[in-house]
């Protein structure tokens, strides 16, 4: 058998052990749509390499299956979370909320705060019997044991013989009496320690006393609520109120029980976007922050780009490479390490970049930037370090488009009279965006949802003071998403984080659609030239 054969057989081999093993996990947790994709890809995948008959198959399927799962699947999910009401109380499904309130307990009223004289033996093992004489004619005894042990444990026993006629407590006999100061000693121990009397009630050291018995407490709990499926309600056992549902929550008393399960709402999470002013607002602006942050960046970026690549484009410039791999140095270091550099630069008391312009703050008489701090001075740091970030990538773009361009081109039109300025407008520069145009669309949808620049250098800030959404000035509408999803303040809005993910989708795929109509218009006026 050939080596590929054996290597092939291998690895189908591990994939299948890997899909047996995670069927069972899978049932257990009821994920019947992840159940079907994974059958449904392991047979795919199967049939594919074990038969010739698709060889063609066996190139694409991995892509495929990648696709599937990083790109279609995750934007479908999206776009599922955005027509639901998935939030903070609102996470699990009915079946798993109701499971959790029946798992609920309380303290019975005539149970809460019982305390009784409590008896602490020990025998030669270490082990630990307890005594508790709750009444008169009640005097419960058996072993105690930890939290782990409390299922397996057995309940405590009835023993009147262990009390005298005078009321004395007997030591039962291979036991020995455990006196306070040995108590004391060993209380950490003890009160970790539980006498079980039945499923519900536990009875526990509460107080230990030098002098005389120690005092025990009851530690009584009951099932909270009980689940009635004929009526789709559930009985507080507290207080015996019957709790109708509303939807999405058990509602005791005009008052919602948590937590309640996530349900399809429709397009509602759309609407609370465009008419709840409380969300609208801050909506509206992150939204126009976010174009002119797209906008200005890629502006910027090229500009400086452009710029670099025209002056290094001149052929008697001297240590051209030098230059060039100066210019590209920026695009080699990852871009979260610069940000965070950027961020220590630009500390408004400590950063360089103030102590470089102190001599400027202290001559024009003027209190030093508070970078990040306000509004302005922290978007113009924003704009800043995006732009020291994009620019070594338009110079790259820029420069393999200006050398792709005949100076047939140039030399004719010197011929004809036509200025260096005229010549680069009129015949350059279209040339040039007829190439990169297809480019600055992909930089102006990377910068439109440029979300680690915005996270690592300004964290959305400052704040937007009195706007009832956690919101800043820095916010982008994929940070105004972040936000909504995780560290809003108010709870998790994934919903609504979900439905604002989907409105950028939209608005990124109109414009580079707008924008690709262009190019080709450029394509047709300038392709033949």
């Amino acid at each position: 058998m050939k080596f590929s054969s054996i290597l092939r057989y291998s690895v189908l081999a591990i994939f299948n052990a890997g899909s047996i093993y995670l069927i069972p996990l899978i049932i257990t947790f009821e994920s019947w749509f992840l159940l079907t994709v994974l059958v449904f890809v392991t047979f795919l995948i199967n049939f594919t390499y074990l038969t010739d008959k698709f060889a063609a198959l066996k190139w694409i399927t991995p892509g495929v299956i990648f696709m599937f799962s990083f790109v279609v699947f995750p934007a479908a999910y999206n776009t599922y979370v955005s027509f639901t009401n998935w939030s903070t109380g609102h996470i699990l499904t009915k079946s798993q909320a109701i499971d959790l309130l029946e798992a609920r307990t309380y303290t019975p009223d005539d149970q809460k705060g019982v305390e009784f004289d409590i008896y602490i033996f020990e025998n030669n093992t270490d082990e630990y019997y307890f005594a508790a004489d709750l009444a008169q004619d009640q005097l419960l005894f058996g072993k105690a044991v930890t939290q782990d042990e409390i299922d397996k444990a057995s309940y405590a026993t009835h023993e009147p013989s262990l009390k005298s006629e005078s009321g004395e407590i007997l030591t039962p006999e291979g036991l020995k009496l455990l006196a306070g100061k040995d108590q004391i000693n060993k209380a950490n121990k003890l009160q970790e320690l539980s006498l079980v009397i039945d499923s519900s009630t536990r009875a526990q050291l509460y107080k230990i006393s030098v002098f005389g018995s120690s005092t025990g407490r009851l530690l009584s709990t009951s099932q909270r609520y009980t689940y009635e499926s004929e009526y789709d309600s559930l009985i507080d056992n507290s207080t015996g109120e019957i709790c109708s549902s509303d939807g999405d929550n058990f509602v005791c008393n005009t008052e919602s029980v948590d937590p309640g399960w996530r349900i399809f709402v429709g397009s509602e999470n759309y609407k609370k976007l465009f008419s709840n002013q409380r969300i609208r607002g801050p909506l509206e602006l992150v939204t126009k922050w976010t174009f002119q942050f797209a906008t200005l960046t890629v502006l910027l970026a090229f500009t400086v780009g452009l710029l670099l690549s025209i002056t290094l484009n001149k052929e008697k410039l001297k240590f051209k490479r030098i230059y060039r791999a100066l210019y590209i140095l920026p695009y080699a270091i990852p871009a979260f390490v610069s940000v965070l550099v950027w961020k220590g630069l630009l500390n408004p008391d400590y950063g360089v970049i103030n102590n470089w312009l102190d001599p400027l703050y202290t001559f024009f008489d003027i209190e030093p930037i508070k970078w990040l701090k306000t509004k302005e001075s922290a978007r113009a740091a924003v704009l800043l370090v995006n732009t020291w970030l994009g620019f070594p990538y338009m110079f790259l773009i820029t420069t393999g488009a200006l050398q792709s361009i005949p100076k047939e081109l140039t030399e004719a039109a010197k011929v004809d009279g036509a200025s260096g300025v005229q010549s680069f407008w009129r015949i350059t520069f279209p040339l040039l965006m007829v190439s990169i145009s297809p480019l600055l669309i992909g930089s102006f949808a990377f910068n439109f949802n440029n979300f680690t620049l915005i996270f690592l250098l300004s964290g959305g800030g400052p704040p937007v003071i009195g706007s009832e959404v956690a919101v800043g000035w820095t916010d982008i509408l994929i940070s105004f998403s972040y936000r909504l999803a995780i560290s809003g303040g108010r709870g998790n809005l994934f919903g609504l984080a979900s439905s604002v993910t989907i409105i950028i989708f939209g608005i990124v795929l109109l414009i580079s659609a707008i924008s690709f109509r262009y190019t080709k218009r450029l394509e047709r006026i300038y392709g033949n030239i």
